[in-house]
C-alpha cells in the first residue's frame, strides 16, 4: 500500500509499533486531522468511532484510521486516544510527520479526515468526508454506503465493479429497481433507483437513486421493474404492463399498464396466475421449492429467465453456466432475491 512509501511512524492504540506492510490491498486509509482541545473535534470523534463500529458489525473492518495528532504535547495525544478513539492507529508524536502530513493533503482546519487511492491521492473530496460521516454513522446501511463509496473511489482490491455481463446469479447493470424493506434508512423505500456496480465480496449492488444519491444494497432490499405480459378482464390478447411494487401483506406483484394512474392501487397478481404476468427474458428469478434429488441443490439460488413455452406453462430457467432447468411458475419468485 502507498502508506509504506511515506516511512510514517505508525503505533496502535497501545502504542507499539504497527508495521504499514500489515496493510492489505482491500483496506480503505484514512488519515484522521484531530486534537483533544479542539471542540469540533471532540464531537466529531465520536461519531467517527460509532461509524467504524457500525462498519464492523455488519461484517466488514476494512477501513484504517491513522490519526495525526495536532495535540500540543505527546502526553494530550495519548489521553485523548485512551479516552475518545477506537482501536486505531497513529503517526508516532515526535518528529515532523505529521506536519508533512498536514502539508501534503493541505489540512487548514481540523477536524479533518482525508480517505487516500492506492497512489496517497485524496480518493473523496476532503471537504465533505467529515460531513458524509456525520449523517450516516449510526445507520448501517447509510455507513456502508458511504464507505463502499470510499472503497470504489480509493481503487481498494474489491470494489464495486459492474456485474458479469450474462451472469444469470446477478443483477445486470443498468436494471431498474425499486428499493424496499429497508430498515436502517427507510426514507429510502419506495425509491426508483439503477444497478451501477456490485461489490461481489460483499454481495451489494450499487444503485443509484434519484438525487444522484447512491446506496449500496443487498439483492434483498430491490424489486426488478420488469416489463411483463397480462391478460384482463375478459381480453384475449396478452397486453403489456409493469412490476412497480410487491405487496408483502398478500406475497402479490404489483403491476400498472401503460397510461394507467401511478394513484391507483395497480393490478395485483401472482406469478403463476392463469392471467399472468409472465416475464420476459433476462429477468432474474430465485428458484425454489423443486423436490427432485437433483434439483434441490438449486433452491434458494438466482437465475436468469431464457424462454417462457406457453403450452407447457414453464420457465426454462439459466442457474449456471451450461446449466437450464424447465420449472413452473411457482417455483421461482421476484421477491425476496438472494
Amino acid at each position: 500500500h502507498f502508506v509504506q512509501s511515506l516511512g510514517l511512524q505508525l503505533v496502535d492504540a497501545a502504542n507499539k509499533p504497527f508495521d504499514a506492510q500489515r496493510f492489505a490491498p482491500s483496506d480503505v486509509i484514512a488519515f484522521y486531522f484531530s486534537a483533544s482541545w479542539c471542540p469540533p473535534c471532540r464531537q466529531f470523534t465520536p461519531l467517527l468511532k460509532k461509524f467504524v463500529e457500525t462498519l464492523a458489525s455488519a461484517g466488514d473492518s476494512g477501513l484504517k484510521i491513522i490519526f495525526v495528532s495536532r495535540d500540543r504535547s505527546e502526553m494530550d495525544m495519548w489521553k485523548y486516544i485512551h479516552e475518545e478513539h477506537g482501536n486505531w492507529l497513529a503517526v508516532a508524536f515526535p518528529g515532523d510527520a505529521r506536519d508533512k502530513l498536514c502539508h501534503r493533503y493541505g489540512v487548514q482546519g481540523i477536524p479533518a479526515l482525508v480517505v487516500i487511492n492506492q497512489v496517497g491521492q485524496p480518493a473523496v473530496p476532503v471537504q465533505s468526508t467529515v460531513g458524509q460521516v456525520m449523517s450516516s454513522s449510526a445507520a448501517s446501511t447509510q455507513a456502508l454506503t458511504t464507505y463502499f463509496a470510499w472503497r470504489s473511489a480509493s481503487g481498494a482490491e474489491g470494489a464495486s465493479t459492474a456485474p458479469r455481463a450474462g451472469a444469470c446469479d446477478e443483477l445486470p447493470l443498468g436494471t431498474r429497481v425499486v428499493v424496499r424493506g429497508l430498515v436502517g434508512a427507510p426514507e429510502h423505500n419506495g425509491a426508483e433507483g439503477e444497478v451501477r456496480g456490485f461489490d461481489k465480496d460483499k454481495r451489494r449492488y450499487t444503485v443509484e437513486i434519484p438525487g444522484g444519491k447512491s446506496l449500496a444494497l443487498r439483492a434483498t432490499n430491490l424489486l426488478q421493474r420488469l416489463a411483463v405480459r397480462i391478460r384482463v378482464g375478459d381480453e384475449d390478447a396478452w397486453s403489456d404492463a409493469e412490476i412497480v411494487d410487491f405487496a408483502d401483506d398478500s406475497s402479490m406483484l404489483v403491476l400498472r399498464r401503460p397510461g394507467e394512474d401511478g394513484d391507483d392501487a395497480g393490478i395485483h397478481r401472482r406469478l403463476g396466475d392463469e392471467a399472468g404476468p409472465i416475464l420476459a427474458e433476462g429477468a432474474r428469478v430465485v428458484v425454489q421449492g423443486l423436490q427432485a434429488e437433483s434439483a434441490k441443490q438449486w433452491n434458494e439460488r438466482m437465475g436468469k429467465i431464457i424462454e417462457y413455452d406457453e403450452q407447457a406453462s414453464r420457465y426454462l430457467v439459466e442457474v449456471a453456466p451450461g446449466t437450464q432447468l424447465k420449472i413452473r411458475a411457482d417455483s421461482i419468485r421476484l421477491c425476496p432475491l438472494c
